[in-house]
């Protein structure tokens, strides 16, 4: 797996790898899922069920049960891990939405000062 300061590249915010359990609503219906690169803008993840490109849904961090919506921007389809990946954007910019898992892996991406 990459390191956190691989995502780092030039965004509306930072990318970072993380793996967040996450519920999605759409249509009616409830599913999981998780992610697997997060910023304060959106999300790559998994899901149990395909949700078409541009759709809107509610996501929901399941640790935290902060809520957000989104929209899908991007979908490869089922892969061999039986979920479809999904490229996400939420509606309004939502840096609590990955707290405080986000807020630790951009802290320990950065480079740290040196003394000396």
């Amino acid at each position: 797996m990459l390191e956190p300061a691989a995502y780092l590249e030039p965004r509306r915010s930072p990318r970072v790898a993380l793996r967040i359990p996450i519920a999605l609503r759409w249509e009616g219906h409830r599913f999981s899922g998780s992610t697997l690169v997060v910023n304060s803008h959106g999300a790559l993840m998994y899901a149990q069920q395909n949700v078409l490109v541009g759709e809107i849904f509610e996501l929901e961090n399941v640790r935290t049960r902060v809520f957000c919506h989104c929209r899908v921007v991007w979908q490869r389809g089922l892969d061999q891990t039986g979920f479809f990946k999904l490229g996400v954007e939420m509606l309004e910019a939502h840096p609590a939405m990955w707290s405080p898992d986000y807020s630790m892996a951009l802290a320990s991406a950065r480079p740290q000062d040196s003394a000396g």
